[in-house]
């Protein structure tokens, strides 16, 4: 984006999401919130756009008001206000509009400037400048008056620093064109195809986890460092030799035969979570987090910048994919050389960009430019052999996991797509990604031990996630990328003890109490965090370091949650969601129904406490079944034989069981 070096519209909230005139007024123009784009991201940690439309003023028309909301973040100053670039609000009035006047309302204690700009997001042109006078005696209304010429859509705000405090701005003008109807916020369109337990639960990994722990997971999100990929330290891209296979290290630890070995003998999947920087940056002092250009120095907001990035995405697809190619096109010295593997379609470029711990943190306008770089050489403009979908059209790029449930960020990223590339493709097909876990940490304060997923409303929280995004990307699945506990108490994700159970089976409990949450959520897939365990420790302090399935890097010790996962995605691998009925009290119910026997439900039954509550004798009325019996799982079981399950009758229809905070799942077939 180029500089030649926020246009305010005075509204009040007539609803949480539009942002509406109080005045009836020709020369004012109506924005919704929806239409506002933070382009530093930082709405997650504190900053929002709204903030400056959120008050009652009219300052052309007798009504100045007294604005007192900022809209910068509070948090993470250093991250938002890149230099050179500030910090970016982009305002999209839906039409062309002739502005004619722009009031900002000063309140800074220090001096600094601000810009207002038109044109759009590749050409900016510079129509109104501030510098904050630093004094409260100069507070108030600035205004500037525009000529009859300025036609725009769309206007963006610049601030250089947080100093530059701007509380309020006011735009005036009319529009040139009909302006569409408003944004509609309950979304009622197609929605993706339910999953089943069996597609829905999956699981991350750090490396190749011996294969006879595997058959759980129908999906495997297996970390990857591009710099093992990548090694070369020639500087020009087009003599780069890539490594694909790591052919030195033993067969079971090569990427092929390991990804065959799932399809073979599970039917299982897989995504790459590639990250990092090639080594040749690496040893230029580039950390594993920061932006991986093709050579110091270069803009990293543009999508051109990132051509060797581009070029080892289409390689590895040509690899992987399903098109096969003459091996000496490519560019890897994998031997034997081979291509068209069709061993996954789907890529993750990285992982948690948007970490704000970091000073390495990725503004979504970084991050889409590398990703549209990655995913078809930025429309081909880096020209032939660049970008996953070039190599492969069945190919997809997933989203990058976020450390937060950040719809803002997904609805920025999308206006990237719909500005700045012609098709206006959102480019991540393979799926939005979330990471989230059940600790109460807040922007304020951090988490001081895990909790349960109910008292959480971690599914609550999913549901309104899923609405969000259905309507930014209603064709893209959305996926909790990352979700867990640590058994060790120590660990700020230290599992909720439950009376009477240890850390390890409290763990498992835990865990699928999550995983129905977020099957009944609406959410598309679920990765527990972690298949092993970071050490050969059994259990390691530290966070995440007790969070596998499985022990240390040889996996010698199998936990309780694995086998109470394998148990549950066995019993009900077919079931979908069908129903919430009920989460109040102190029994919690939901429906699942068999996708390929729709007249077998399940019901899922558990107390969503942690102090060691039982229902007993809790009766359930229930339609009419077949048999006038059920089944009720055994799923609470450690090792490696997959308990016998207990049939019941039910009597005049109706179940009695009792509850704990122990799920309970019962099968029955309705007439």
């Amino acid at each position: 984006m180029q500089y030649k070096e926020r246009i305010y519209l005075y509204f009040s909230k007539k609803s949480p999401n539009v942002v509406t005139q109080t005045i009836v007024g020709s020369d004012r123009i109506k924005i919704h919130k929806e239409y506002l784009f933070d382009l530093s991201g930082s709405e997650a940690t504190g900053g929002n756009p709204y903030k400056l439309f959120d008050e009652n003023c009219d300052p052309k028309n007798g009504l100045p008001g007294k604005p007192v909301t900022d809209p910068l973040p509070n948090r993470g100053l250093d991250l938002f206000f890149p230099q050179g670039r500030g910090f970016r609000i982009v305002i999209d009035l839906q039409v062309l509009c002739n502005l004619t006047e722009i009031y900002l309302h000063e309140r800074g204690f220090e001096s600094d400037s601000v810009w207002v700009y038109t044109g759009d997001m590749h050409q900016w042109n510079l129509k109104a400048g501030l510098k904050t006078s630093g004094s409260s005696s100069q507070w108030g209304w600035k205004k500037f008056a525009l000529d009859d010429s300025v036609k725009t859509r769309y206007v963006m705000i610049r601030f250089n620093s947080h100093k530059s405090t701007i509380t309020e701005l006011a735009l005036y003008g009319h529009p040139l064109e009909k302006l569409p109807d408003p944004p509609t916020y309950a979304y009622t369109g197609a929605r993706l195809p339910k999953p089943t337990l069996r597609t829905f639960m999956g699981v991350n990994s750090y490396d190749h986890a011996p294969m006879k722990y595997m058959q759980p997971f129908y999906a495997t999100r297996l970390y990857q460092s591009i710099g093992s990929y990548d090694n070369d330290t020639v500087n020009n891209s087009e003599n780069i030799s890539f490594n694909f296979n790591s052919y030195k290290l033993p067969k079971e630890q090569q990427l092929k035969y390991y990804v065959d070995s799932l399809h073979q003998q599970f039917g299982n999947q897989l995504w790459l979570s590639i990250r990092g920087v090639p080594t040749y940056l690496a040893k230029n002092g580039f950390s594993q987090n920061s932006k991986p250009v093709t050579a110091p120095g270069m803009n990293t907001e543009d999508p051109l910048s990132y051509e060797r990035h581009s070029r080892l995405y289409w390689n590895l697809m040509a690899v992987y994919g399903s098109n096969k190619f003459d091996t000496n096109e490519l560019q890897f010295h994998d031997v034997p050389r081979f291509s068209g593997a069709g061993s996954f379609e789907v890529v993750e470029n990285g992982n948690e960009e948007d970490a704000t711990w970091t000073k390495d943190y990725w503004l979504p306008t970084e991050y889409f430019a590398v990703s549209s770089a990655d995913y078809d050489g930025h429309e081909k403009q880096l020209g032939p052999k660049h970008g996953l979908v070039v190599a492969d059209p069945n190919a997809k790029l997933m989203m990058s996991g976020m450390i937060q449930l950040d719809t803002q960020r997904v609805k920025v990223l999308n206006f990237l797509c719909q500005t700045l590339r012609k098709d206006k493709q959102f480019i991540w097909q393979g799926g939005v990604q979330y990471h989230y876990y059940c600790n109460g940490a807040t922007l304020t304060s951090p988490p001081k031990g895990g909790l349960t997923p109910e008292e959480n409303k971690l599914r609550e929280k999913l549901a309104a996630v899923r609405e969000a995004q259905y309507r930014l990307v209603p064709t893209v699945p959305a996926i909790l990328g990352e979700n867990g506990y640590d058994r060790n108490q120590t660990s700020w994700q230290s599992v909720p003890l439950l009376p009477g159970y240890n850390e390890a089976q409290s763990q498992g409990i835990m865990t699928i109490r999550s995983v129905m949450a977020a099957f009944m959520s609406g959410f598309d897939m679920y990765n527990y965090f972690m298949l092993r365990n970071s050490t050969n420790d059994e259990n390691p302090p530290g966070v995440f370091g007790s969070s596998g399935m499985i022990s240390g890097p040889g996996g010698h010790i199998v936990y309780p949650v694995w086998y109470y996962w394998r148990n549950v995605v066995n019993k009900l691998a077919n079931y979908q969601p069908d129903s919430i009925i009920s989460e109040k009290g102190d029994v919690w119910i939901y429906k699942l129904r068999n996708k390929l026997h729709p007249d077998s439900v399940a019901y899922y039954f558990v107390s969503p406490t942690k102090n060691g509550k039982v229902v007993q004798y809790f009766n359930f009325k229930i339609p009419a079944v077949k048999g006038g019996s059920y089944i009720k799982l055994n799923w609470f079981s450690v090792g490696e034989a997959i308990p016998a399950d207990e049939k019941r009758t039910a009597k005049e229809n109706t179940l009695q069981l009792d509850v704990s905070e122990v799920p309970v799942f019962v099968l029955l077939a309705e007439k």
